[in-house]
């Protein structure tokens, strides 16, 4: 006899059963809230399906899994970063809350095409489970704590200048957002008075990091102020970055998964920390700014599951993730560490759009052209480099030498080359700006190729090893020269005065010691002839080693140490630097500088390498106390283009807020 049926218990809410769609059981639902009609969600009110209990008591006790403490902040310049970077890494699982979804108990990532959870999703035709969290509205019981958060927030008038100086003066050199998304977005935040999702808490928390990250690099030669409507910059910086602090404490415990904003406002926490002088700090943060773009699925190509995602925001993730990579590889070169990406970007996983102006016969130039040649950079010494550990070897890297000079720079845009064509300069204005730094990069790097040949015991070498030992030795002085000229014309490019740029600082300190450790044996040029058995297409190492001087070199630490110095005033970073290297030139025994100087077909148009610390103007720090309307932003969307005219009179612009 057959036993009736059992009827089926319907857990599904009334749309996604009627549509037959996998329903994640909350309220709202996940389809309900990609439809955007989570009035909509209901469930069946029979003893079977009864719906979820109280929303809140949910949440709440999913919130319970992470610890909330706040860390004391050590100090006052780096709490922006701490609280962040420890709630990052101090969640605890307890007993009260078990996580139920496959992400959460088995840690898969719902982005991946190949491991279990794409298998799960191929059969199921599962599509996420976490897709739509930061568009659904924040549970009522966090709204007392983001009101006060929100009420630290500095007014709107200063927030719009903090932006606009951004987007015509910082963003160029990282170019860690895409200018008229974040303009367009910001300016429906601006009108918000209560964040309505997750993605509006967490804007906000990206733009009050920019803000604080922008107000380091003020004042400056373009905007001579201290304070902005009777308030100063500090406590302007205080404000954003104690409010951020709050807000991001709540986005992390109603998504502990993270999102692409999420891991751009970690890298500002970082870059502000590498601008005060903390660089562990900035690891610190950029570490996990990648464990959340890894946590998110950002490091490798979108799934066509995710048909939702529209192409601009995945070319942002590709573009992002590129910022992530080129700061690791550098990190990793320059610090021997391992590199928090273990493997290099693949070409799938390179940007593809053109999202610059369009120019004539501009070959594809954008804004972004410049950080997808450090891509490629960083590639080529990921691939080629030593291994981390390894005994230098000086055939290998001669031949790195070699194959990066043939393979990498032979392959550079005409506006890049190490003897490019302006042409474009004056219709792409950062585009000279970002070509010294490119410049600085490509010698940095070969500078991280020789630097082990300073420590080398040459005593128990063959002769036609200590041969070329003795010329890598020059090399790396060539090398660690053109780093200093191409500092010297980025930083005149960028007014010539005080800055706490690091990507001033960090490369001028560190060529200057290179120089120093070489001169501390005046033989180390000695009676080689200069020039090697293999040439190479393109070797621009050899042009300058000619003519080089133990003077040359000596001159070039001096004036690196006047540089360094002179930006101590405003820079913790140079401060140290510059005492460290002053140290450093006492030891070096002293010789005669009647030397000729070293012909450099690369040095600074102004023909004076030797300017590369002088002149230093003395910057007027006015305080201003009007309080007139708010700045419009109606023309900060035009100024996102790569080709405007730069100049603008920021000390006018400021007296008008």
């Amino acid at each position: 006899m057959m036993q009736p049926s059992r009827k089926r218990k319907v857990s599904s809410c009334i749309p996604c059963y009627t549509r037959k769609q996998k329903c994640n059981r909350q309220y709202p639902c996940n389809h309900c809230t990609r439809r955007r009609r989570p009035e909509d969600c209901a469930y069946y009110p029979s003893e079977d399906t009864q719906p979820p209990s109280n929303p809140l008591l949910q949440t709440r006790n999913r919130h319970n899994e992470y610890d909330q403490r706040s860390p004391q902040n050590r100090n006052v310049n780096l709490f922006s970063f701490d609280t962040i970077s420890e709630l990052e890494n101090m969640r605890s699982p307890t007993c009260s809350a078990m996580p139920s979804s496959l992400t959460d108990v088995f840690g898969y990532s719902e982005d991946s095409q190949s491991n279990t959870i794409a298998l799960v999703r191929m059969v199921d035709r599962w599509d996420g489970e976490d897709q739509n969290r930061n568009r659904q509205a924040p549970s009522s019981q966090y709204d007392s704590e983001i009101h006060q958060s929100l009420d630290k927030i500095p007014d709107r008038p200063i927030l719009d200048f903090l932006v606009k100086y951004f987007v015509r003066e910082v963003n160029w050199m990282d170019q860690l957002v895409h200018l008229p998304w974040i303009l367009d977005e910001y300016q429906r935040w601006r009108i918000v008075e209560t964040p309505s999702s997750l993605f509006e808490i967490e804007f906000a928390v990206l733009i009050l990091r920019i803000c604080s990250y922008t107000s380091e690099y003020l004042p400056s030669p373009s905007c001579t102020i201290e304070r902005i409507r009777d308030i100063s910059l500090a406590d302007i910086r205080h404000s954003c970055d104690e409010a951020a602090n709050s807000l991001a404490e709540i986005c992390l415990r109603l998504n502990p998964k993270g999102s692409l904003l999420r891991v751009q406002h970690l890298v500002f926490v970082g870059l502000k920390a590498k601008c005060q002088g903390f660089m562990k700090d900035f690891r610190d943060a950029l570490r996990s700014a990648i464990e959340v773009a890894q946590r998110i699925g950002a490091d490798q190509d979108v799934s066509p599951d995710i048909s939702d995602m529209s192409e601009l925001e995945k070319e942002t993730r590709r573009r992002i993730f590129c910022n992530l990579y080129i700061w690791d590889s550098y990190l990793s070169r320059q610090l021997d560490r391992i590199p928090t990406i273990p493997s290099g970007i693949e070409p799938e996983n390179m940007p593809r759009m053109h999202l610059g102006s369009d120019i004539n016969e501009a070959h594809g130039l954008e804004e972004f052209t410049e950080r997808i040649l450090q891509v490629r950079l960083a590639n080529f010494w990921r691939s080629m480099g030593p291994t981390l550990g390894s005994t230098y070897d000086m055939i290998l890297a001669q031949e790195r030498y070699e194959s990066f000079c043939g393979n990498f720079l032979t392959t550079l845009p005409l506006a890049f080359a190490l003897q490019p064509n302006k042409q474009w300069d004056e219709r792409l204005p950062m585009l000279a700006k970002q070509r010294e730094i490119l410049f600085i990069s490509i010698f940095e790097s070969l500078c991280y190729n020789f630097r082990p040949a300073i420590l080398l015991d040459a005593s128990h070498l063959p002769e036609y090893k200590q041969i070329l030992l003795s010329l890598q030795r020059k090399a790396l002085a060539v090398a660690a020269l053109n780093v200093l000229q191409g500092v010297s014309r980025l930083h005149s490019l960028i007014g010539g005065s005080q800055t706490r740029y690091t990507g001033i600082i960090q490369p001028t300190f560190e060529a200057a010691v290179l120089l120093v450790s070489l001169c501390m044996d005046q033989s180390f040029l000695g009676d080689v002839e200069n020039r090697s058995s293999r040439i190479t297409k393109m070797d621009p190492l050899s042009a300058g080693m000619v003519n080089l001087t133990w003077a040359d070199c000596m001159d070039a630490i001096r004036d690196a140490l006047k540089l360094l110095k002179m930006l101590s005033e405003v820079s913790n970073m140079a401060d140290v630097g510059a005492q460290s290297l002053g140290k450093l030139i006492g030891k070096v025994a002293k010789k005669p500088t009647s030397a000729s100087r070293m012909e450099n077909p690369s040095k600074p148009d102004d023909g004076a390498f030797s300017q590369i610390g002088g002149g230093s103007a003395e910057i007027h720090l006015p305080e201003y106390s009007e309080s007139d309307p708010a700045v419009s932003l109606a023309e900060i969307a035009s100024m996102a283009a790569f080709d405007v005219d730069m100049n603008i009179n920021w000390d006018a612009l400021a007296s008008n807020i």
